[in-house]
């Protein structure tokens, strides 16, 4: 029998990551679009590391996401 509190609080970390993913994707088009929009060089290659760590941001909660899907399946199949 799975354990309920593992369950819950498994699906719970779950919806936060997918709702995590898509401000990720909001603040890498942010930053782009800053990065684009700045004539100084400095300013725009700023933005453009910005816009970098998000997409790694992002990958790292997809990582983190297939992990805790595979920790719900174990869990729910005992």
């Amino acid at each position: 029998m799975p354990d309920k509190k593992l369950v819950k609080d498994l699906k719970a970390k779950i919806e936060a990551v997918i709702l995590a993913i898509p401000k990720e994707v909001e603040a890498y088009e942010f930053y782009m679009d800053l990065a684009d929009n700045y004539e100084n060089e400095a300013s725009s290659e700023m933005f453009r590391f910005l816009a970098k760590q998000e997409m790694a941001h992002k990958d790292m909660l997809e990582r983190l996401l297939g992990d805790l899907e595979s920790q719900l399946q174990e869990a729910l199949n005992g």
